[in-house]
């Protein structure tokens, strides 16, 4: 296990609106803010996306398009990349289909149909990912 201790800054509400894409929205706002570490809650609805399930034989996201859900949960942090210094945004989603089934996975891609409702917490200091050698991933890297 690797740890360290971060200390909570701003809360930050966005409201993201029909149409809107949900990762492109918050990497712009976040890059527009200087954020270097967050997390990040939400509740809202979706049009259309995609959600992925990491296949760990396999290396690769196996994604699953949906449509028209309700956002029941979205969670996720804010970190950077370490080689790039570009910010991402890892998120996972919950969403409700209209016969109530919840079905969920890694936010790939997601369209807002009527709004997005998100409290992201800033936290100090950053926080960097680097790409892991055995899966391929970006993954947390706490102590940077």
């Amino acid at each position: 296990m690797k740890t360290m201790i971060m200390e909570q800054q701003k809360v930050h509400l966005l409201k993201l609106e029909k149409g809107d894409e949900v990762l492109s929205s918050i990497i712009h706002y976040v890059k527009e803010q200087k954020i270097a570490g967050g997390f990040l809650t939400g509740i809202g609805a979706l049009e259309k996306g995609k959600y992925g399930y990491f296949d760990v034989s396999k290396k690769k996201y196996l994604n699953t398009p949906f449509d028209e859900v309700e956002v029941l949960a979205c969670n996720g942090n804010i970190s950077i990349n370490k080689d790039t210094k570009e910010p991402i945004a890892h998120i996972h989603i919950i969403v409700g289909e209209e016969d109530g089934k919840a079905v969920g996975g890694h936010l790939v891609e997601g369209f807002v149909s009527v709004t997005l409702e998100i409290h992201l917490v800033e936290t100090r200091p950053g926080i960097f990912r680097t790409k892991d050698k055995d899966f391929g991933l970006y993954l947390l890297n706490p102590k940077n």
